[in-house]
């Protein structure tokens, strides 16, 4: 029987790397398109495809938006129903 070999770990650290650097030269296996300024954006769909960034964002706007208006909402029947109690 032969003696086992010993394994260098940074050997196979080495080696992920490399595999990993050979696939980011070779690109993204999905096809992504970069977008610029002269990039048409016609539907949102076309944003989270585009986009991704920009559509993460833009739905955190979004939703923002929402809060900021519900928040308001309530701040004036609270005053409408504080006003009626006082009346």
């Amino acid at each position: 029987m032969s003696a086992p070999v010993p394994v260098n770990p940074s050997q196979g650290a080495q080696e992920s790397q490399q595999a990993q650097q050979a696939q980011n030269k070779a690109g993204p296996t999905k096809s992504v398109q970069e977008a610029t300024a002269a990039t048409r954006i016609r539907t949102v769909k076309d944003l989270k495809e585009k986009a991704p960034d920009l559509y993460k964002e833009t739905l955190k706007s979004v939703a923002w938006t929402i809060i900021r208006q519900l928040r308001k909402s309530a701040r004036r029947l609270k005053e409408i129903q504080r006003k009626a109690r006082q009346k």
